[in-house]
């Protein structure tokens, strides 16, 4: 075991929520990459993030879309509401 694996398993145990925060963090770097101006899309290399980018995708961070068997993210579209028109 790698000393980030053994230390990682170790606030894993020690401290709740340390998962949930970790893949909150995650997914929050994400979604500011997609805010980039020269990103459109973020490719999902790692098949063992799927956890967190579904998790991720449920809980309005990006947009989870495929290409084949190929998973990237997208940024969330925003709703602009505009009043309505009266006449």
């Amino acid at each position: 075991m790698t000393a980030t694996a053994f230390i990682s398993a170790l606030l894993t145990n020690a401290i709740p929520g340390w998962r949930e925060l970790a893949r909150r963090a995650w997914c929050t770097k994400q979604r500011s990459r997609l805010r980039a101006l020269d990103r459109k899309i973020v490719w999902v290399h790692d098949g063992e993030m799927m956890p967190w980018v579904l998790w991720g995708a449920n809980h309005g961070f990006f947009e989870l879309e495929w290409a084949g068997r190929l998973p990237y993210l997208r940024a969330v579209a925003t709703v602009v509401s505009a009043p309505l028109a009266t006449g």
